[in-house]
Parts: structure tokens; sequence; C-alpha cells
């Protein structure tokens, strides 16, 4: 089935999905005494700036204008909101990323890295909600179907300049794996962190 501009966005949050799975089992696993390493959060704030906000919301820009250029005021509701989340979002990845080169540091504790990244996720689902509940079925009432090819051609041209989402959610993934091993003790009693990661950002 071929997908239009709104089945893209749609499919894109799924992906941003499996990275705030991701920030919210680190953060509960750093919370229990595990080892969440800051690498992790870098990695995190990379994607978020990258393909977050230089990707996704490049492209719901693109909707926003086409929107914008048949009549609907930049400043109505919805759209004012959402924009505002656009900009509220890329603030906190910049945040998330310098407070976790801070605790790399050691100039920053780890629980200011975990409430950035509460507050990121929480702004991201809330964000989506928002988009899939009122926003996108809006787009479609609005705009004819001539005009979300148009909007469609100008996204491939977004994913070819920034690289694929999906597949960078997936190296987040394979990076730091989901399913946190339980600290695995060794000779000496030095313990093996299973967010440790594989390679900095």
């Amino acid at each position: 089935m071929n997908m239009d501009a709104i089945d893209i966005l749609m499919n894109e949050h799924r992906h941003i999905e499996r990275v705030m799975d991701v920030l919210e089992r680190a953060v509960a696993h750093g919370r229990r005494g595990g080892e969440a390493s800051p690498v992790l959060f870098e990695r995190a704030a990379h994607f978020l700036l990258a393909f977050v906000d230089g990707s996704h919301d490049a492209k719901e820009d693109e909707v926003f204008q086409s929107l914008t250029a048949r009549g609907l005021p930049p400043g109505a509701g919805v759209l004012a909101a959402l924009s505002g989340q656009h900009a509220l979002g890329r603030e906190l990845a910049e945040e998330l990323r310098e407070v976790a080169r801070a605790v790399t540091r050691g100039e920053k504790e780890a629980e200011e890295l975990y409430t950035l990244a509460e507050r990121y996720v929480r702004l991201h689902r809330g964000h989506t909600e928002l988009e899939e509940s009122r926003f996108f079925p809006l787009v479609r009432r609005l705009l004819p179907v001539d005009l979300m090819e148009r909007v469609r051609a100008r996204f491939a041209r977004i994913e070819a300049a920034h690289g694929s989402l999906a597949e960078a959610a997936d190296a987040l993934e394979l990076a730091f794996p989901l399913q946190a091993a339980p600290l695995r003790r060794v000779s000496g009693g030095r313990a093996h962190p299973p967010w440790g990661g594989r390679g900095a950002p």
C-alpha cells in the first residue's frame, strides 16, 4: 500500500516511541541502582536532534506550511501548540546532550539526566497524542490528495538529507538493548553495566 504523508509521519512516531522506551528503561534501571551510562543519553540526544528535530519535525513543518498556504492561520490553536512543542523538544534535547556530557565529566549527577529524559518522553508522548487525535485528521480534511502528494515528495528530500529515522532507531536499540540484564559480577567484585552500550556517539 502506498503511504501518504500522514501515514509516513505516524510510522515515524512508532520508531521514535521505541527510543522513548529505551530512555524510560534506562532511567528506571539507573534509579534502581544499576549503571545507566551517560553515553546512552548522549546517543539518544543525538537521535532526537538529528532525526526527530532535523528530519521528522522538518517534515511536519512542511505540512504546517501547506496548511497556512491554504489559509489556516499559523497561530491557530493546534498549529501553534505543536510548533511550540517542537521548539521545546529541541531545547530539551540540546540540554540532555550537554548534561550527559557533564555527567561523563563528573560535573553533574545522573539524577539530573534522568529528570531531563523523563521530561522529553512526557513531551513527546503528549505531542504524538495531540497530532494523531486532532492534527492529522484535520490535515486529511483540509489538504487535497494532489497537495498531499507534493508534501510527500518533499518528505523524500528531507529523508535523503538526514538518512533513515527507522534505521537510526534500530541502531540505538541494538547499542542499548531494552532488556537490561542484572549487573553481572566478576572477579574482584567489579560489575559489568548492562547499559554501558557499545561505543560513544
